[in-house]
């Protein structure tokens, strides 16, 4: 993986995180924002999961797991 790749990789990520927080704020007017709800134990999963994708990619980047840039 690339720097570039790396970059592209965290946008994407971000873009996702901010979908999820645009449906939970969408929750939490509606009152709907609680565990006992399947939809936002979905979205906080799906929160979840990009943690710790973001957390591999950081940790690959530290370790210098990446290609140089050809």
């Amino acid at each position: 993986m690339t720097l570039d790749q790396y970059n592209e990789a965290i946008q994407q990520i971000v873009a996702e995180q901010q979908k999820i927080a645009q449906s939970t704020a969408q929750l939490a007017m509606s009152g709907q924002a609680n565990p006992t709800n399947p939809e936002f134990g979905k979205l906080m999963t799906s929160q979840w999961s990009l943690v710790q994708r973001i957390a591999k990619l950081n940790t690959d980047l530290m370790l210098g797991i990446m290609s140089p840039k050809k």
